[in-house]
C-alpha cells in the first residue's frame, strides 16, 4: 500500500475560461479535504409493502477544505474567482506609433494591468486612466465600462493604449486581478441567465511523502492520488489570523455526478 501524507499536496483551482482555463495553485499545510455524495431514492409501496426503489432527484456534492494557509492571493481566488499573476502576450501592434484601444482577453480589475518585467519595453511612467501615451514605452489603461467592483469588462476596445518603440510590435502584460467568466456578468457562458453563478474545478494532487512537491518547480514530486471535483461553487468560507499561518475553511457544492478519485501508479 502506498503511503500518502496530506501535508504533501497541491490544490489546483481552475475557472471556466476557454480555450485555456485560468489556474491558481493553492499552497497549504496541515489540510483536510472531504466530500459527500447524496443518492436520493424513491420508495414505491403497495399497501405499505416496499415493491420498488427508483432513482430520485440529483443532489449537488457537498465538499469542504480546511488548511493552514500560506497565500492570501489563492484565498481570494477560491472566494471571489480572482486569478493573480496571469500573463498575456499581445501581438500585431504597430511599431513606432501610438496604438489605441488595444483589446485584451480577460475581464480585469482596474489598476491591475502592467507590462511584464521581462518585456524588452522598459515600462515608462504609467499615465492616468484614459490619457493617451506620448513617449515610446509608455502605456495607460482605458477607463472602459467597469462594474461596482471596478472590473473592466473585456474583450472589447477598452483594454489599453501604448506607444510602441521602433522595431517592436508585441508586448507582454501581467494582470494582478483577472477572471474571464468570473469577475463580470458579461463573462457568463452564452445563454446563461444573468443570475447564474460561475463554476470552477478543484483538483487535489496528493504526493508521496518520500518525494514531496517543490514550491519552486512544479515538475518535482510523485503524485500518488488525484481527486477531481468539477463544476464546483462556494457556499461558505472562514478565515482566522494566526501567528504562524492563516487558518481557512471553504465549503461548497459541485454539480458533477461524482467526485473522481484516481490512484496514480
Amino acid at each position: 500500500m502506498t503511503i500518502k501524507n496530506f501535508r504533501h499536496g497541491r490544490l489546483y483551482v481552475e475557472d471556466g475560461s476557454l480555450p485555456t482555463p485560468l489556474q491558481s495553485i493553492v499552497t497549504f499545510s496541515g489540510a483536510s479535504f472531504s466530500f459527500t455524495e447524496s443518492r436520493n431514492r424513491n420508495i414505491v409501496r403497495d399497501r405499505g409493502e416496499v415493491v420498488e426503489v427508483t432513482v430520485g432527484d440529483d443532489e449537488p456534492i457537498e465538499w469542504s477544505f480546511q488548511a493552514g494557509y500560506e497565500d492570501r492571493t489563492s484565498f481570494r481566488t477560491v472566494r471571489d474567482g480572482v486569478y493573480a499573476a496571469v500573463g498575456e502576450s499581445v501581438t500585431g501592434l504597430t511599431a513606432n506609433a501610438l496604438n489605441l484601444n488595444v483589446a485584451l482577453l480577460y475581464d480585469y480589475e482596474q489598476g491591475s494591468l502592467q507590462i511584464a518585467a521581462g518585456d524588452p519595453i522598459a515600462p515608462g511612467t504609467k499615465l492616468a486612466i484614459a490619457v493617451p501615451p506620448a513617449v515610446a514605452g509608455e502605456f495607460s489603461e482605458n477607463l472602459g465600462a467597469s462594474n461596482v467592483e471596478q472590473v473592466v469588462a473585456v474583450p472589447a476596445a477598452s483594454g489599453f493604449n501604448i506607444f510602441m518603440p521602433v522595431g517592436d510590435t508585441d508586448v507582454d502584460l501581467v494582470y494582478d486581478g483577472v477572471g474571464q467568466s468570473t469577475l463580470d456578468v458579461s463573462g457568463l457562458a452564452a445563454g446563461a441567465c444573468t443570475g447564474s453563478i460561475n463554476y470552477f474545478n478543484l483538483r487535489l494532487d496528493i504526493y508521496d511523502p518520500c518525494d514531496p512537491p517543490s514550491v519552486k518547480d512544479l515538475n518535482l514530486g510523485t503524485v500518488v492520488e488525484t481527486i477531481l471535483l468539477e463544476q464546483a461553487y462556494l457556499t461558505e468560507d472562514s478565515f482566522t489570523e494566526e501567528e504562524e499561518s492563516d487558518q481557512v475553511s471553504f465549503s461548497g457544492q459541485a454539480l458533477a455526478a461524482k467526485a473522481l478519485i484516481t490512484p496514480v501508479p
